[in-house]
Order: structure tokens, then C-alpha cells, then sequence
């Protein structure tokens, strides 16, 4: 992670690098400030969430930089967008060892200007420390939805379908190959799942399209089974999914067909950040043209019942044992 220039101090970085970043939203005052102020729309209430990743454990140390900015900042929207909130800034916390260059955090702080772009939000504050452990980076993305509005995991009710947008299980093929084959071939072989994998896809849009219309609503992060297990469980109801229904992509079903046994990390692999909820059967030609509207696939799986837990049914009916069931992080 060494290169050219040599690194500054704290104060002298977050002028150079990180300061840009807050400079079109007036409430961060330059990063001057202890303390940001954001207004919100009337009749709005505030989200938060805060995510951490750390080099060795929710990436590898050599990845791009920008990337790994990209995917810290994706993250967390993708739990505002669960929620059927509207992004609006970030804190940021960087711990950052000795090794890691200028060069590195001009190409980290990059990667966060284009995304703040895309996703209309701007850095709002936060902290950078010295550290002698691995790189750890942790962000909080605040978002706006309107007041008593936002979509819980504790919503959904019997009888409803179950839906999850894109495509399930890429994130954890493309790792599962990083693992057996190197990052050089899995991006050539295999590029839609290592692209997953590297750059997550917020469903930033959809998530406040379906406000009134999902009953629950949770991003997988920790992969299908586990995450509708915890819808399940706020909610006390049970679910069964068709295994047949779950959307794969071309990539996955051509290695799926020929091992069944990579089923299991489509299961429980994590990391596809898509929103998996739950709504009234008679939304369901309602949701599909939310779909069409915001470009974003959306597929009928399954169904909430009246038993605890999730089960996957194969496509004779019969259950299907489920040995990896989500990521851990204890």
C-alpha cells in the first residue's frame, strides 16, 4: 500500500482529501467543526445506520482503493434504502495504519466523490486515527423518510408474498472462486460475480418506492436465509421459499447446474445487498411495475406462513437442507 508521496498530517489530509468532499453541504462548515447540522424535509424523521469493514476480514488488503470506498459507502445505504429512506450525508471514521500511502487515501477519497455524485449525499464529518492493526473504516449513513413511516422488519403478516429484487448468491460464488482461482481470473472468467462482489448495487430508489406497499423489508448482507430468519423472527411468522423462484444470475446458474452443492452459498453467502421483503398479495402487479419503473428486477419466491423459521423448497415440495445459514460476524 507504500507509493510516491509521502503521507501528511492528520489535519493537513483531512484538508487536502477530505474537506472537498463536505463542501456541498453547508451544515458540515468545511469539516471546521466538531459538529454538522442537517435539515430534513418537513414532516421527515431522520435514519442511521453505521457500518465497519475491515481490511482482511470484509475485503482484502490489495483491493482498489476506490473500490473498497465505494462498497463502505454502498453498504450503508443499502440500509436506508431497506428502510424506504432518501439518502442524505455520512460520517466517516478511518483508522489507518502506518502503510497506508497519500497515493492509497487520494484514490479512497476518489471513489467516494464519484459515489457522492451518483447517490446525491456529501461527507457531513467524522474521524481519522492512527492505528497498528489492520485498516479499519467505519461510516454512518443518515437519511431522511417520512415521520412514522419507515419500513421494519416486524411487518410482515401471514399470507403475504415474499419478493427480493436483482439477482441472489453472485457475492458469495465470486469470493468462493477469489478463493480457488486468484482475483486476476475470477474478474476474467467470471466478471459479473466478481463485480457484485467488489461494488454493490443500493437499491436506493426502490427503497422509498416501496413505502405503504412492503409490510418488512431487511438488505441481504448476511445472506437470503439468514436475513428472511430475521425478518421471521421480529415479525413471529415463518416463511417458505421456492427454490426454483430464486432470481440467479447467468454466472451463477451455469456453476450452480454443474455442482449442486454451491446452492449452500446461495443461500447463506451474503453480500448481494439486495432488498428482500415481504407485502399483500394484491400488491403484487403494483410491485412489479415498480420494478419496470425503476429498472430493477423484482421476483416473487415465496410466502410468509404461520410456522417459525424459513424453509427452501425444492421444486417437488420438499424441504432442503440449508447447512450454511448466513454469515456470522462472533
Amino acid at each position: 500500500m507504500n507509493n510516491k508521496k509521502i503521507r501528511p498530517s492528520e489535519f493537513e489530509l483531512i484538508e487536502e482529501l477530505f474537506a472537498p468532499l463536505a463542501k456541498s453541504q453547508i451544515g458540515a462548515v468545511g469539516l471546521l467543526d466538531d459538529c454538522a447540522t442537517l435539515s430534513l424535509s418537513t414532516g421527515n424523521e431522520a435514519l442511521y445506520s453505521l457500518d465497519t469493514l475491515v481490511a482482511g476480514v470484509h475485503f482484502f488488503p490489495d483491493d482498489p482503493a476506490d473500490l473498497i470506498a465505494k462498497k463502505l459507502l454502498r453498504v450503508s445505504l443499502s440500509d436506508l434504502a431497506s428502510s424506504g429512506g432518501t439518502p442524505k450525508g455520512y460520517l466517516l471514521a478511518a483508522n489507518i495504519p502506518e502503510d497506508i500511502s497519500y497515493d492509497w487515501l487520494k484514490l479512497f477519497t476518489d471513489g467516494l466523490a464519484e459515489d457522492q455524485i451518483e447517490f446525491g449525499i456529501a461527507l457531513l464529518g467524522g474521524d481519522t486515527t492512527a492505528t497498528t492493526g489492520p485498516l479499519s473504516l467505519s461510516l454512518t449513513a443518515i437519511g431522511e423518510v417520512p415521520a412514522g413511516k419507515a419500513i421494519r422488519r416486524s411487518g410482515a403478516v401471514i399470507g403475504d408474498e415474499i419478493f427480493v429484487t436483482g439477482t441472489v448468491g453472485d457475492a458469495a460464488l465470486a469470493l468462493r472462486k477469489l478463493d480457488e482461482i486468484g482475483r486476476e481470473a475470477t474478474a476474467g472468467e467470471f466478471p459479473e460475480l466478481y463485480n457484485r462482489y467488489v461494488l454493490p448495487q443500493p437499491r436506493s430508489v426502490l427503497g422509498s418506492m416501496l413505502l405503504d406497499i412492503a409490510t418488512a423489508c431487511i438488505d441481504i448482507s448476511d445472506g437470503i436465509y439468514a436475513d428472511l430468519q430475521h425478518i421471521c423472527s421480529a415479525s413471529d411468522v415463518g416463511a417458505e421459499i421456492l427454490q426454483n423462484e430464486i432470481p440467479l444470475s447467468q454466472s451463477a446458474q451455469k456453476l450452480v447446474q454443474g455442482n449442486e452443492d454451491l446452492w449452500q452459498f446461495v443461500y447463506g453467502g451474503g453480500d448481494d445487498y439486495e432488498l428482500l421483503f415481504s407485502a399483500n398479495s394484491e400488491n403484487r402487479t403494483l410491485i412489479e411495475s415498480l420494478g419496470e419503473r425503476s429498472g430493477i428486477q423484482i421476483s416473487f419466491i415465496g410466502r410468509v406462513i404461520p410456522d417459525g423459521g424459513v424453509s427452501i423448497l425444492d421444486p417437488a415440495g420438499k424441504k432442503i437442507s440449508v447447512e450454511n445459514v448466513g454469515w456470522r460476524h462472533f
